[in-house]
């Protein structure tokens, strides 16, 4: 089963992040738009969002894929990053949410981000720049779930060898912090 386990900070000066990782021998693919749409069955208050077992993801980017992604949370809490996931490429993003629809789901979130992607050793890394939030890096890996904890302090101390400290951690996904976001504002 594919798990996927992260760890992500806030930076402010990712510019800077970028030269580091660089450096660290890092070769970052070109600039990829993408457009996040979350669908749930509940949707409503971050309690409400949070009650969900599966959340669906259609991801319009602008190299013209369209990625359809369900994610269940190994830990059925705010704060966590580590989640079963599933994806597919579809051919049509209407057709996608048309059927997500007929299925029950709601969009309940929308999260828009620009994205540069690296590899190095075992982590796929990620400078992130969303809409409204500010940029990220993220850290990702696939694993079993049972060794995520360790996985995730061992991706931390990676990101705290060039400088990120640890209250600039981030413990949870762009679309949680989306939807406080939206909630303050309301």
């Amino acid at each position: 089963m594919r798990t996927e386990i992260e760890v992500k900070a806030h930076i402010t000066d990712r510019d800077e992040v970028l030269k580091k990782l660089v450096a660290l021998g890092c070769v970052f693919a070109h600039p990829i738009q993408q457009d996040d749409m979350v669908y749930t069955k509940e949707i409503g208050t971050l309690e409400t969002f949070l009650s969900n077992d599966v959340f669906l993801r259609i991801r319009i980017q602008n190299d013209g894929r369209v990625i359809v992604t369900a994610k269940q949370s190994v830990k059925k809490t705010a704060e966590s990053l580590v989640k079963i996931e599933h994806e597919i490429i579809v051919s049509s993003a209407e057709e996608a949410r048309a059927i997500l629809e007929m299925m029950g789901y709601q969009q309940a979130v929308r999260v828009k981000k620009v994205r540069r992607t690296a590899h190095l050793n075992e982590y796929e890394i990620c400078l992130d720049d969303i809409e409204g939030l500010g940029s990220f890096i993220e850290l990702e890996r696939i694993g079993e779930s049972e060794d995520a904890d360790t996985i995730q302090k061992d991706m931390f101390t990676f990101l705290m060898s060039f400088g990120i400290l640890p209250d600039a951690q981030v413990k949870k996904g762009y679309d949680i912090l989306m939807i406080e976001k939206l909630t303050l504002h309301s």
